[in-house]
């Protein structure tokens, strides 16, 4: 994510709750990893990818499962709760000594606290819906462009960048997330409840910005007495539960066709790219009656 807010306290996840709670919010890490380890590790090892550079690493599960599977790492994030919690990762794994965690902004990766590869990296991650948070500051999608860009001169010829969105075509039909959108690839904690979106912006008759918004079930943990709590009944059945609220999560909403064409746009007609729906194999608007929850791109520098 960019940190080029009017001031730190504009940017999502400026006051680190996110970061204090992220585990809790994705549940199972190993059943996580588990939904498109086998996709995204044949993606690599079929390319002969070694160096990628996780510029959403967040708190790190991603980082750390290339890590465990041979892949030389760098990881980056703007927010230093997620840096935080990523270097603890490391700090548990004298193995990971090399691995190389900082600062990195996607409007200018250039000066990251990492050490780029001279050469370029292989591949390049940015996932779990992270790209849709950074905001269009100058309009007509020209933010998005610089950030592509950026991602693509830090590839070497042939590398890859992997890069999601959520399924906004769904969203712009019905105003509201697939059914099941927490329940994903990415997140399956049943602590999370209320998930949906507000505050829908419209340009020429679309869907253009939305707010992502959800509520997470803290009891039982140390964030029970977190002064943002509130009281709230967890679904129509359940019972009150000390809750923390997200509901500061601005999305720019691109359809599938709209985001290949800002990819196509960066890395030319010419480029080899494939839409993985959930990370499955299969490409279109889903299979059956299954709704995809995101659209992951693979896309090639040449």
């Amino acid at each position: 994510m960019a940190a080029n807010f009017s001031s730190s306290a504009d940017r999502p996840y400026a006051n680190g709750k996110e970061a204090k709670i992220w585990y809790l919010y994705v549940g199972d890490v190993q059943t996580r990893i588990s939904n498109y380890k086998s996709t995204l590790i044949n993606i690599f090892k079929t390319r002969g990818v070694h160096t990628v550079y996780d510029v959403a690493c967040g708190v790190g599960i991603d980082s750390v499962m290339l890590l465990e599977e041979g892949f030389k790492v760098n990881s980056s994030d703007v927010d230093s709760g997620f840096l935080e919690q990523t270097r603890k990762s490391k700090e548990a794994n004298p193995k990971f000594s090399d691995w190389q965690i900082g600062y990195g902004d996607w409007l200018e990766l250039e000066s990251a606290e990492v050490q780029h590869p001279a050469g370029g990296y292989d591949a390049i991650l940015c996932i779990g819906n992270s790209f849709t948070t950074l905001p269009d500051f100058e309009g007509e999608n020209r933010t998005h462009i610089r950030a592509l860009q950026n991602f693509k001169n830090l590839l070497k010829v042939g590398g890859v960048l992997i890069i999601d969105h959520r399924n906004f075509d769904y969203v712009i039909e019905h105003k509201e997330f697939p059914p099941n959108s927490h329940g994903s690839i990415y997140y399956n904690s049943d602590r999370v409840f209320n998930v949906g979106a507000k505050d829908f912006v419209e340009k020429e008759g679309q869907v253009v910005k939305l707010t992502f918004c959800s509520d997470i079930d803290v009891s039982g943990t140390d964030l029970e007495s977190d002064p943002l709590v509130v009281m709230k009944k967890k679904g129509e059945e359940g019972s009150v539960v000390p809750t923390l609220e997200l509901n500061d999560i601005p999305c720019c909403i691109y359809s599938l066709e709209g985001f290949t064409g800002l990819l196509r746009k960066v890395f030319g007609d010419e480029a080899e790219h494939k839409v993985f729906p959930d990370f499955k194999e299969t490409h279109g608007p889903g299979s059956g009656d299954v709704v995809p929850n995101y659209w992951v791109h693979s896309i090639y520098k040449s």
